[in-house]
This record gives C-alpha cells, sequence and structure tokens, in this order.
C-alpha cells in the first residue's frame, strides 16, 4: 500500500525518473516515512494494550528467583525469540521495569530484542547459511547477556527517566502484609475494561508519537540522502577486509538509518556480494537495528541522555569488537 502510494505519487504525479538520485530518494523517504510511522503508531498502541493483560508479578517473580546471569541470559533469549522491532520493545521494557525487573536484566532485553527475529533468522539463514546465522545468534545473546549485566554493574539504572525511578521505587517497596484491605480487592477495582484499556493504550501511542514524530523525519531523510545520492561503491570501498578501519565506520554509518533486521538483510546480501567483509556487514545491520538514530530518540522517552551516551559508546565498542572477531573467524 505505501510502496504503491510512493511509486504513484513521485513516479506519476511529480513526474520523477527512478534512474534519478533525487527520484530515488524521495520515494525512498515518502514510503520509509510512511511505513515507519504506520507501524511506530501500531505496534506501540498495541504492545501497550496487550502489556495490560502481562502478569509482570510473575514474571518478575520468575526473573527474582533466577541466578544472576541466568536472569540475564534468559531476558537476552526471551528478546531474540520475540518478533519486536526496537519500537515495540521499548513498551515492554518499560513495563519489565515497572514491575521491578532489575534494570540490567530488561535492559538485556532491549538489547538482544531488535536484532534478533525468527523471521530475520530464515532470512539471514537463507543468504548466508546457518553456521554463520547460528554464530551471529549467539553473539546477538552473548551481547545482550553480558551488555545487561555490565549496565547493572556500573549502575547506570539511575539515570532512567524520573517515572521509571519513582514507580520502580514504589513497586519495590508496596506491602500487603499490613492491609487489612487486600491488593487483590484493590486491583480488582481498578481493573479497567477491555474498551479502556484499548482507549489508554492509543492515547499512550499517541502522546509519544506526537514527542518522536519530526525526529523519525530527520533520520529517515538522512537514510534517504544516503540511499539516493552515496553510491553503493562508498560503502563497499570503506566496508572491504582490506580497510582495518572498515569495522568502526560501519557502525557509525548504521547509526544514521533505520531498518528493522528483515528489511536490512538484503541490503547486507548486496553488500557481501559485491565483497564487503562479512563481519562489517553483519555489524553495520547491528548498528542500524540497535543503534540507529530514530531508536534513540524513542529510548529517550525512558532514558536520560547521560544513559544514552553511555549507551551508545558502550554498543558502539561492543559492536567494534564483534565485527573484529567476526572478520577472524568467518
Amino acid at each position: 500500500m505505501f510502496l504503491k502510494f510512493a511509486d504513484w505519487f513521485v513516479y506519476g504525479i511529480l513526474g520523477l525518473s527512478a534512474k534519478t538520485s533525487f527520484g530515488e530518494a524521495l520515494h525512498f523517504f515518502i514510503y520509509d516515512v510512511l511505513k515507519i510511522l504506520f507501524l511506530l503508531f501500531t505496534i506501540i498502541a498495541v504492545i501497550a494494550y496487550l502489556r495490560s493483560y502481562i502478569d509482570n508479578e510473575k514474571l518478575k517473580n520468575f526473573i527474582e528467583k533466577q541466578p544472576k546471569f541466568l536472569a540475564h541470559l534468559f531476558a537476552s533469549i526471551f528478546g531474540a525469540i520475540t518478533p519486536f522491532c526496537s519500537c515495540s520493545s521499548i513498551p515492554i521494557f518499560i513495563g519489565f521495569t515497572e514491575a521491578g525487573v532489575p534494570f540490567g536484566v530488561s535492559m538485556s532485553f532491549l538489547i538482544t530484542s531488535p536484532m534478533i527475529n525468527e523471521i530475520a533468522i530464515l532470512v539471514l539463514a537463507g543468504i548466508i547459511g546457518w553456521k554463520i546465522t547460528a554464530i551471529y545468534i549467539a553473539t546477538g545473546i552473548a551481547v545482550g547477556t553480558f551488555g545487561g549485566a555490565l549496565m547493572e554493574k556500573f549502575d547506570w539504572g539511575k539515570y532512567l527517566q524520573d517515572y521509571l525511578l519513582k514507580s520502580k521505587t514504589k513497586t519495590e517497596n508496596s506491602s500487603c502484609c499490613c492491609c487489612s484491605y487486600s491488593c487483590t480487592d484493590e486491583q480488582e477495582n481498578k481493573k479497567q475494561t477491555t474498551k479502556g484499556i484499548f482507549v489508554d493504550a492509543l492515547v499512550y501511542a499517541k502522546d509519544l508519537f506526537k514527542k518522536i514524530w519530526l525526529f523519525v523525519l530527520l533520520g529517515v531523510g538522512v537514510g534517504a540522502f544516503l540511499h539516493g545520492y552515496v553510491p553503493q561503491e562508498f560503502f563497499i570501498k570503506y566496508m572491504g577486509g582490506n580497510n582495518l578501519f572498515a569495522v568502526p565506520l560501519a557502525v557509525l554509518a548504521g547509526i544514521p538509518l533505520y531498518a528493522d533486521a528483515t528489511t536490512i538483510i538484503p541490503i547486507a546480501q548486496v553488500l557481501i556480494d559485491k565483497g564487503a567483509a562479512v563481519g562489517t556487514v553483519l555489524v553495520f545491520m547491528m548498528a542500524i537495528v540497535a543503534l540507529s538514530l530514530p531508536e534513540m530518540i524513542i529510548i529517550s522517552r525512558v532514558m536520560k541522555k547521560e544513559l544514552i551516551i553511555r549507551f551508545v559508546i558502550f554498543m558502539f565498542i561492543v559492536f567494534t569488537l564483534v565485527g573484529y572477531f567476526y572478520n577472524l573467524v568467518l
């Protein structure tokens, strides 16, 4: 639907050619803006609605019973098997935090979730084979597991937005032991109707949408410029295996772009076919889906700038090391 509209508007109404840089860039911009904004609003609303039915207390209790390492590992695996992009992972991250799940464990989920999903795994395996795909999955889970653990050790949770810290404190301090009026009764009284939950989800999605739509346009605009005006040979030149700085440059190049793992895989295939190093392309994918400018804008809803800066620097270093590791073993 969005592709047909972009075709009709750019090539039909405006009469631009798909062979020109401007026509290609404008088509990319219109198509991606419509698709991303629609998916952004829809997915956030759906996740916000479904989140109200998740028993956060049971989830929290299960995680708290696990040893620290296993808790991070389970959260990372959960992120890998759930079909969420960054815009839908963040509402779940908020739900975990509000339920009192430790910050680092929630981060393990948030790091892994956009990088890996079952559809992307199948597509990636069909392009580069199951061996490399298995290494990619294992690395993604490891990055989430150890990344969340280290962020918790560094006590970066204090840089969450104030409303999340207050919500977490309230959850941790709440107790029913000395109340004659049970928490179960209180929860039942506060339980909303299905219609009320749906309305709340729409309001939540609308409020978040209003804060980020302009920045999404800017992020997609940068991606459209690179798509239309920067020759593919440019990326291949600087992402080749002979370039010592190819890996960090690939991570940096992925930050202004926005796509989910499934969308970026065909581009990755072209880069690999043209001679780019496999490891460099894989961390390029990781940067796009986990460190993109639109995601950082969305994530500012839950993180203060101090945490966002630390998060970006930390993930840049990790992805760079992973990229060099890939290029050595693949």
